[in-house]
Formats: structure tokens, sequence, C-alpha cells
């Protein structure tokens, strides 16, 4: 997800035919949403054969986008992971949403959250929505952990059941929109609920 979080010293080798395919699905995926990232533009983007995505995914694209949305998932669970340990959950936010200003505004609001794509695969989509699921389990749970790090006693999972909704809402209307302020808007009042919370 655009370096989202550094992969370590493996990022320093030339990523083979399957992470290659991964990495294409999840920008497809951000850019176009599920139906409409084909196996023909996957295999253009990523620069591997055919043969390549049923030898690494024999399931074919359901297998490849629900592993894409999962690598995603842990890029940014790691992410978030690394705002935690630098700062409370007020530095959390607004780091967060700074993030995703500058990916919209660089990339001209043509690019969203894969997790959202996922979930909107499709109702024959199971192991691609569930992977979405586990994608906002894995962000609501990092927000509960960070708001009772910075002294928020009650009502943790439903203030970061609604951070991610507001978050992931405010992304659809700025991409709508082509403007970042439902984004600022949501970091001011998600900043202020978690002010009005501490103990």
């Amino acid at each position: 997800m655009d370096q989202l979080v550094h992969r370590g010293k493996e990022a320093e080798v030339a990523p083979g035919p399957r992470q290659r395919l991964i990495d294409s699905a999840i920008t497809m995926m951000r850019e176009r949403g599920v139906h409409a990232t084909g196996l023909a533009d996957l295999l253009k983007r990523s620069g591997t054969a055919r043969n390549s995505i049923y030898q690494h995914f024999p399931d074919g694209k359901a297998e490849l986008i629900a592993e894409a949305e999962r690598e995603a998932s842990e890029l940014a669970n790691g992410f978030l992971d690394a705002l935690r340990a630098r700062g409370d959950a007020e530095y959390l936010i607004t780091k967060f949403i700074a993030w995703w200003v500058n990916q919209l505004e660089t990339h001209h609001f043509d690019t969203g959250c894969p997790h959202a794509a996922a979930a909107l695969a499709g109702p024959g989509e199971v192991q691609i929505r569930a992977a979405a699921n586990a994608a906002f389990i894995g962000m609501r749970t990092r927000l509960e952990e960070s708001f009772r790090d910075s002294g928020v006693a009650e009502g943790v999972e439903s203030l970061a059941s609604l951070a991610v909704s507001a978050i992931e809402g405010a992304l659809l209307q700025a991409q709508a929109a082509h403007s970042v302020q439902p984004l600022r808007e949501v970091e001011s009042e998600l900043i202020a609920l978690v002010r009005t919370r501490r103990r």
C-alpha cells in the first residue's frame, strides 16, 4: 500500500511473480474495486505469465484478491502498531488520517481503501469478504488498544467501531467530492470524542 510500512530486508530483493501479483491486486482494488480488477490487467500490470496465477493461486482470482486483502491488512495493522508505539490516540488518529490525505491528493482522489473494495466484492465472494471482515477487526482492535492506552475508561469497543466507520465513510466522501474536507472533519470529531472519554 504505497510503502505504508517497510517489509524489511526482503523488500530489497526484487519481488517474485507471486508478490508482484499481490502488489498489483492491492493497487488495482484500490483504484477499480474487485469486480473491475480483471486477470488480464493483473497479468499485464504485474508483468507475470498467465500460468503464474494458477500456480500460486489455484482458486484463481478470488484466492488472489483474498490474499491481497490479507496482506493489505497486515500492512495497515503494522502501520497502526507503529503509530501506537510512538504516541497516544490523538497522535494515531492525526497521523493515520494524514496518510490518507496524502494518498488521496497524490493519486488525484483515484485510490481508496482496499478493505472497502473487498467488503463490496459481492455475496458470492465469501473468502474475499471474510478477509475484509478480518481487516476491519484488526483496525478496530488496534484503535481499542490505543484508546485504552490513552485513558479512555469506557466504551472503547464502540468508539473504535465508530472511528473505523467514520474514517471509511470519509474516504468515500472525499473521493466523490475530490476534497479531503470529510477526513479533516472526522479527524477533528474523533479527537474531540477521545478527549471527552478520557478518565
